[in-house]
């Protein structure tokens, strides 16, 4: 992988998703065609999602293990909007832009960033529309990237965060790419035999932490009508050994099952639970609640809000 003479990286998170990824790859690519010496770069492992893309149409994802290096000066972040789960690499006061579509305050992080954070469905809608507006091209890999990234963000156009944009991006991706929806469901089936062949590594390679003070982990998978259901112990057992590997106060999974349209939430410890309870108005039972499909990113604000508000009462016990 060519990394030597560059500058400037445009990265997402460790371990990213289809957005970080397909975000990632074609932004750095509109910056090389507008004249700009720039790398695009992945760090650690890509999720199940990606691996289709990468197994069953021979795309290529440049990847580098998450450790330190000089290669380059500047940062832009794509799908991402705080250090948390960020490459070693990164250097806050470096960072000059940021790309992301989730709730959160990124100006108190990065000083120096020129910010676009909008609450769409996904990050890759705002890079096809970066295309658009200055009438680039994009690279077909990338543009199939771009479109599964969207549907795979947007929960196949099921979740809340769902916008007309995202609709539209999608649109112009079929129109002008020759892409059709055969291919998502190929990629969410793709990722579904993941899943269900190792549940561990399939959580290991998604957890996130939140929390200031405090850690909390919080892993999600995505699947369509799979079997992992019937072994809620394993799912469980997974959950609470990463829990203790990473290091969290609590831990919590949500597994969304796209067939079904909802999201199945396990909470690994009573607090949890009480927190996750008070944020969604929903009451577990056996320390599993049903919801409507919603995603991790949009029940992490609501927790916030619930720990914010009151105090210490919720913190985890060190």
């Amino acid at each position: 992988m060519e990394t030597k003479g560059s500058k400037t990286l445009v990265t997402a998170k460790v371990n990213p998703d289809l957005d970080g990824v397909s975000c990632t790859l074609a932004y750095a690519d509109l910056l090389k065609q507008e004249g700009t010496e720039i790398n695009g770069v992945i760090t650690g492992s890509p999720q199940s999602e990606v691996r289709y893309f990468i197994e069953k149409h021979n795309i290529s994802i440049p990847t580098r293990p998450d450790e330190n290096s000089t290669d380059w000066n500047k940062f832009i972040l794509v799908d991402a909007s705080s250090m948390k789960g960020m490459p070693k690499v990164v250097i806050p006061d470096r960072v000059v832009e940021i790309i992301d579509h989730r709730t959160g305050e990124p100006e108190r992080e990065f000083p120096n960033a020129r910010i676009q954070n909008e609450i769409i469905g996904a990050a890759a809608t705002i890079i096809v529309e970066r295309f658009i507006k200055v009438g680039k091209k994009i690279n077909p890999d990338y543009a199939m990237l771009l479109y599964g990234a969207i549907y795979h963000n947007t929960l196949n156009f099921i979740a809340t965060n769902t916008t007309g944009r995202d609709r539209k991006a999608v649109r112009y991706l079929e129109t002008n790419y020759n892409l059709n929806e055969g291919v998502i469901r190929e990629m969410f089936d793709f990722a579904t035999r993941e899943v269900e062949a190792d549940v561990k590594t399939a959580l290991e390679d998604d957890a996130k932490e939140f929390g200031e003070g405090w850690k909390i982990g919080a892993y999600q998978l995505v699947v369509w009508g799979s079997e992992i259901f019937s072994d809620k112990k394993l799912i469980e057992e997974s959950v609470r050994n990463l829990k203790d590997k990473m290091g969290a106060d609590w831990s919590f999974v949500n597994i969304i099952d796209l067939e079904a349209r909802n999201s199945h939430i396990y909470s690994e410890s009573d607090d949890g639970g009480e927190i996750i309870s008070e944020a969604l108005g929903a009451e577990f039972r056996n320390g599993w609640i049903t919801l409507p499909a919603i995603l991790r990113k949009q029940i992490m604000p609501k927790v916030n809000e619930v720990t914010d508000n009151e105090n210490e009462r919720f913190r985890s016990k060190a």
